[in-house]
């Protein structure tokens, strides 16, 4: 049995792969399942609130990495644990990127292929670099902030201006309560001790898609790892940072290709 897991990024929830979801049911082969977990703090995940530390300025990928370790054992879905013998090939679009990848570093044996957008790894990123000062400067501005107000800047530097506020009340009520995990997320992406260098014992192959429309700072961290990842291929895409939520009919043909690559799908 083999199973395509997909991660989806901060600020979204497993929702955000529905459109794909539809597609690869009518291509999945038999044998092959595929998975959307909502991740801690997100959608369903908003009441995983004890896969976080007390003090969340301590927390790491790993913690997200058991959070999924734990929702194996409870799910009835039984979406498939890092670490178990169920074979995967992983899917992740930013924050979602960047935990698969410490996925597949962790457990190697188990992870079969690696499908990323832009993995907003920013540890990767040298002190000096205009790419990680940009993303400080994001974070400096949302600290104090309500949640709300957090949330229209996280949202709008991902997007463009103006676009939280043009979402319906829904949407942003729900992103609102979701914020509070976003600062946890930052924390956990600048402060991983992995090495860029390290990111070298993926072995498995990696397809890396980029959007050309994105910030400095992810462009930046998917150029370093499309040069690090030995087994990469990387390629760009007509969409910004958020294309798997905006654009998915112009990055869902991408997604679908590096599948039949990877040889699950025919």
């Amino acid at each position: 049995m083999t199973s395509i897991v997909a991660l989806h990024s901060s600020q979204s929830h497993s929702g955000q792969w529905r459109s794909l979801a539809k597609q690869l049911a009518r291509l999945l082969p038999a044998g092959v399942a595929f998975f959307a977990p909502d991740l801690i703090g997100y959608g369903k995940g908003l009441s995983l609130a004890d896969g976080l530390p007390e003090d969340i300025t301590r927390f790491r990928l790993h913690h997200e990495l058991t959070a999924l370790q734990q929702q194996a054992q409870t799910q009835a879905q039984m979406v498939p644990a890092p670490g178990s013998d169920e074979k995967v090939i992983l899917i992740g679009h930013s924050y979602g990127g960047a935990t698969a990848l410490q996925w597949a570093l962790r457990y190697p044996e188990q992870v079969q292929g690696l499908i990323l957008y832009e993995p907003v790894s920013f540890h990767v990123l040298a002190e000096n670099e205009a790419a990680r000062a940009e993303i400080l400067a994001i974070t400096a501005q949302m600290h104090g902030l309500s949640l709300s107000e957090s949330a229209a800047i996280f949202v709008d530097y991902w997007n463009q201006p103006g676009y939280f506020a043009r979402l319906p009340e829904k949407a942003r009520a729900l992103m609102s309560q979701q914020q509070a995990k976003v600062q946890a997320d930052f924390y956990a992406l600048l402060h991983e001790e992995t090495t860029l260098a390290e990111y070298a014992n993926i072995n498995c192959p990696v397809v890396l898609l980029h959007g050309e429309h994105s910030p400095l700072s992810s462009r930046t961290v998917a150029e370093k790892l499309a040069a690090t990842l030995p087994n990469c291929e990387a390629l760009a895409v007509n969409a910004g940072h958020m294309g798997p939520l905006v654009a998915a009919d112009t990055v869902n043909p991408f997604i679908i290709d590096a599948l039949k690559e990877i040889q699950v799908l025919p």
